[in-house]
């Protein structure tokens, strides 16, 4: 069954590529139904685990903003690899994170200053967001104790490039990149792995993204289905 499954899919993406792949060339089937991940040399698994796949829920923020979180189906590639990843936060994070607290969003851009009740301000230092007090001190966020930023019952979204912008270990151990902010990597949440729960990425118990992230090459290509 899982041969079938891996050749049916194979015929079906590789139709619209140049050729085929030789059976030489390994490659990664994932099964977002099955929430499995196959590496194969033709016929032959090189390695199987189970993986978390996209929820497919729709995210939506005043203005007409909307996201939905699909593992993208079709023919990628593992286009890089990492170890100790870091994630930096797309905007829906921050507006899904308000939405459980119900609170709402702000952007801070560079230049731009919030204003707080105790006269001090929340403004961009560098690579730093930072508050600012009354008399000139600049004391950074330290987004490890709870990741957000809140302010006036607003979460802030910082700018990309700064240091609140960069979370580690959410990842977990490495990421292997397909493109598009997609990409097969580990999880600080292992009992998440074996549903329909991420926010469109495959994500592998950290053991696992470790065996492959040693296994497969740069290039090697990936069918979701």
């Amino acid at each position: 069954k899982i041969g079938a499954s891996a050749d049916t899919l194979k015929q079906i993406l590789v139709d619209s590529t140049e050729a085929a792949a030789p059976d030489s060339v390994p490659y990664i089937v994932v099964s977002i139904t099955d929430h499995r991940l196959w590496y194969k040399r033709g016929d032959q698994i090189l390695f199987t685990t189970r993986v978390a796949t996209g929820s497919g829920k729709v995210l939506a923020k005043g203005g007409g903003n909307k996201w939905k979180f699909e593992t993208p189906r079709g023919r990628l590639v593992v286009e890089s690899k990492e170890t100790d990843p870091i994630w930096v936060p797309p905007d829906w994070h921050y507006v899904e994170m308000a939405k459980k607290k119900s609170l709402g969003v702000v952007h801070l851009l560079r230049g731009q200053s919030l204003k707080l009740k105790d006269g001090s301000v929340i403004t961009v230092e560098g690579t730093e967001v930072v508050r600012k007090t009354a008399d000139g001190q600049l004391i950074p966020f330290d987004v490890a104790e709870g990741r957000e930023i809140v302010v006036n019952k607003n979460i802030v979204i910082p700018p990309f490039g700064t240091t609140q912008r960069k979370y580690t270990g959410v990842l977990g151990t490495n990421r292997l990149n397909m493109g598009d902010g997609y990409a097969l990597h580990g999880t600080d949440e292992p009992s998440s792995i074996g549903t329909s729960v991420s926010h469109g990425c495959v994500r592998l118990r950290n053991e696992d993204i470790e065996t492959l992230y040693q296994m497969v090459p740069v290039g090697t290509p990936v069918y979701i289905y």
